[in-house]
């Protein structure tokens, strides 16, 4: 079985598009943070869809870009534009909220958003991105973005179980996107 699945760091996503977002019970967020954190994503995203990673790389936070050189990333960005083609669609399905939870690295702010999104060349895409803010307000910063995805040469090639027993393993990583 032929199978593309790939964890990026980069998550590409350039346009808001889709019904207002859930929120999670675990926090109600004031509006503005509700705000800021979608600003922070669309403006994250349009960086990485306009061909400028590095731009994007500094919206991260620190542990974040401990993690992966700028060159890698930039990397990384422009192999996924060149499999995926144009983005053609972005839902933000869920954000979910968290104040000062007890088993995170650091207090403050944390929101993960579960995002869909259909590409030229890739019909089957999910992943999330999670931000921090640190508790005397501030910025978002990206912590983490995933992204998972069967492209749609690879999709051509899959018998149809096979290929819809991958991507419920895959969508099994973003179980808001089902």
């Amino acid at each position: 079985m032929i199978r593309a699945a790939i964890a990026f760091i980069v998550l590409v996503i350039s346009t808001l598009i889709g019904p207002q977002p859930t929120r999670s019970q675990d926090w109600s967020p004031p509006q503005d943070s509700v705000l800021n954190a979608t600003r922070v994503i669309d403006t994250y995203f349009s960086l990485l869809d306009s061909g400028d990673p590095e731009r994007a790389f500094q919206m991260m936070d620190d542990a974040a870009k401990a993690s992966i050189s700028v060159t890698a990333f930039a990397e990384q960005s422009d192999e996924f534009h060149s499999r995926s083609g144009p983005l053609l669609q972005r839902r933000l399905l869920k954000f979910t909220w968290l104040k000062d939870p007890a088993d995170a690295p650091l207090p403050g702010i944390y929101v993960a958003v579960d995002i869909a999104t259909k590409f030229e060349k890739i019909d089957r895409h999910c992943g999330y991105v999670a931000l921090y803010q640190k508790p005397s307000g501030g910025a978002f910063h990206v912590m983490r973005a995933e992204s998972n995805f069967i492209d749609n040469a690879a999709a051509m090639k899959m018998a149809k179980f096979e290929l819809d027993k991958a991507w419920a393993e895959l969508s099994r990583n973003c179980p808001a996107s089902r």
